[in-house]
């Protein structure tokens, strides 16, 4: 039997669709007030008939903080995806994120180690690679550099992998995974889903940074190619094509039919924006829309080579376009539900 964590997000939610379609015994752990009727509409989205194979998912409410209940949860596990994380640019639940990302994923390998699992694959992400001095391509190689420009989100995921790696010694086969900007069928509000929001509502301005992007399907591909192959104490770079943020925003705009984005923001902007923002919301007691996180990353221009995992296994990723097109298929979708 197979377990995932994080089953209601993007990539956990795409992933159970892809093992309970083709019959795997899968059980899946969620949070208390976690969506999974979410999950149901993924498997709608892609199939009509796709109740069929829902059922085929055994739910279980456990909470990676709680270490005696995954030790509970893995009894007759043989595989395991690691999909859960906290994600939040907030400076105020920076240490919250670290600790549920770290401490989370600790407890996960510990309880995977009593219970002898098989093989891991932890879905970590490109912020946790190092950065190339030069500006140059980032591949699996550029090591990590802690500095105080590294988000808190980049430190819990970089502290996670540590505490995978370190299972990894004590006798647990893993892979890791270092996707990109991940696009797909996403609530409006979680992970990519904020990008199209913010198209949707009308996105004139664009940024002079550039990042990967990768289909969740291809991120769902990769999991289970990694965890059926020999690859074992490896990592691998998940990433379809590098691009800018106009260039991104100006594909989705396209396919949303919103305006595209035609006022550049430099560096000094963002700066003055970001700590703009951060004083009205105080003021109005909400959760900031931009940090000295998001503006950082939003200017900084990075590269990745998924190379590796193209020549292991021969494959081609789905172009971004097309992976724009998908979920702005979905969006679309969402405003008559």
């Amino acid at each position: 039997m197979i377990l995932v964590t994080g089953g209601t997000g993007l990539v956990g939610s795409h992933l159970l669709y892809h093992l309970a379609k083709r019959g795997d015994s899968v059980r899946a752990i969620y949070r208390a007030g976690s969506k999974i009727n979410d999950v149901k509409r993924i498997f709608s989205f892609y199939d009509t008939h796709s109740l069929s194979f829902f059922e085929n998912i055994e739910w279980v409410e456990a909470d990676l903080a709680d270490y005696f209940a995954l030790e509970e949860v893995l009894k007759g596990i043989t595989q395991v995806y690691h999909a859960a994380a906290m994600v939040s640019f907030n400076p105020h639940e920076s240490k919250m994120m670290l600790k549920t990302n770290t401490e989370g994923t600790a407890n996960l390998m510990n309880a995977c180690l009593v219970n002898s699992i098989e093989k891991v694959c932890y879905v970590s992400s490109i912020s946790s690679l190092g950065k190339q001095a030069s500006g140059g391509i980032i591949d699996e190689l550029v090591e990590w550099q802690a500095n105080n420009h590294r988000s808190a989100y980049a430190h819990s995921k970089f502290r996670a992998e540590m505490e995978v790696w370190r299972a990894a010694e004590e006798g647990v086969k893993i892979v890791i995974v270092n996707p990109s900007v991940i696009i797909g069928p996403v609530d409006w509000k979680r992970s990519s889903g904020k990008l199209f929001y913010s198209v949707k509502k009308g996105m004139p301005f664009y940024t002079e940074g550039a990042t990967g992007f990768v289909d969740v399907r291809d991120v769902v591909n990769a999991l289970v190619l990694l965890m059926e192959s020999d690859a074992e104490n490896e990592r691998f770079i998940l990433n379809s094509e590098n691009l800018s943020f106009k260039t991104f925003y100006t594909l989705m705009a396209e396919e949303l039919n919103r305006m595209k984005p035609f006022i550049r923001t430099s560096h000094l902007m963002t700066e003055i924006g970001w700590r703009l923002n951060l004083v009205l919301c105080f003021i109005a007691r909400r959760s900031p829309a931009i940090t000295s996180d998001t503006a950082r990353t939003a200017q900084t221009v990075s590269s990745y080579s998924a190379k590796k995992f193209s020549q292991k296994f021969n494959y081609s990723f789905i172009p971004v376009k097309k992976s724009v097109q998908n979920a702005a298929r979905w969006f679309k979708l969402l405003e008559f539900l």
